[in-house]
């Protein structure tokens, strides 16, 4: 039985000096030269596919921007696709190392994860529906159904405030093709996502933007909990990227519209390193 108890007290004390070594994610980076990152790559403009298949995006530019910062132009970069979902699962898992994907700043995540600094402030939900679709308003949406994406934080609300029948997929590609097959009256999801939709495919001419966001939100990088070598890394290299104006030209890249939230970080960022 003694030697028993010493095993499994053995095997306790490994598990945890792993646990306490998996948090010290800036050294375990340093040591292999590459940044895991995961990343939207189908949520234009901050994550998606281009012409040749590779992930483009504002949050991906901003995290081979924090790859450089740390690792120097040797460093690599990993990009993981993730979804709403599982983002905040492969984070804690250890299978990323950050996470870039559209997060938003939430009370109920901060209990599991750490943010970085908050690098836009981005409308919240709207609603795409056929022209011909009525309501305007969040209040007008109650009791009808509507397609949405699995891990959104605004689908909570959605439904206790609003008293809205959520129908969620995994993916966008899904939501888009019930809300065509008209399983749902309308998609209630990120409203930049939703305008670059109808600004950039003309399948969709006949959709609009029925109700328009009632909040914004912050969004910032993920990083595990208590990981603070790390999380001041990537606070730094973010404050640099927006001192340098980095944030607003990517804006440009991407079709973004110029916000003034990134422009008053950039001025007081530049402001704080005298750039």
């Amino acid at each position: 039985m003694k030697t028993a108890i010493v095993t499994f007290a053995s095997t306790l004390l490994v598990t945890l000096g792993i646990s306490a070594a998996s948090a010290d994610t800036l050294s375990d980076v340093k040591s292999k030269g590459t940044l895991t990152i995961g990343v939207k790559s189908d949520y234009p403009p901050y994550g998606f596919l281009n012409d040749k298949g590779e992930i483009v995006g504002f949050e991906v530019d901003l995290g081979k921007y924090i790859a450089k910062d740390i690792l120097g132009p040797e460093g690599k970069v990993e990009l993981v696709p993730v979804v709403a979902s599982n983002r905040i699962e492969f984070l804690n898992s250890g299978r990323i190392d950050l996470v870039l994907a559209t997060l938003g700043v939430t009370a109920e995540r901060g209990k599991v994860i750490d943010f970085s600094e908050y690098y836009v402030s981005a409308p919240g939900p709207s609603v795409l529906a056929p022209a011909a679709f009525k309501p305007a308003t969040w209040e007008e949406l109650k009791g009808l159904t509507l397609c949405g994406i699995q891990g959104s934080y605004f689908n909570k609300r959605l439904g206790e405030a609003y008293g809205i029948n959520l129908v969620n997929f995994k993916t966008q590609p899904e939501a888009y093709r019930a809300l065509k097959d008209n399983r749902c009256v309308g998609f209630a999801f990120d409203d930049m996502t939703l305008r670059k939709k109808l600004e950039d495919d003309a399948d969709w001419k006949d959709y609009k933007i029925a109700v328009e966001p009632y909040e914004y939100i912050p969004q910032a990088a993920g990083i595990r909990k208590d990981d603070a070598a790390f999380l001041d890394a990537v606070n730094k290299a973010i404050t640099k990227a927006e001192a340098e104006g980095k944030l607003i030209e990517w804006e440009t890249t991407y079709g973004m519209p110029h916000s003034k939230y990134i422009a008053e970080r950039s001025k007081k960022a530049a402001e704080k390193l005298k750039l």
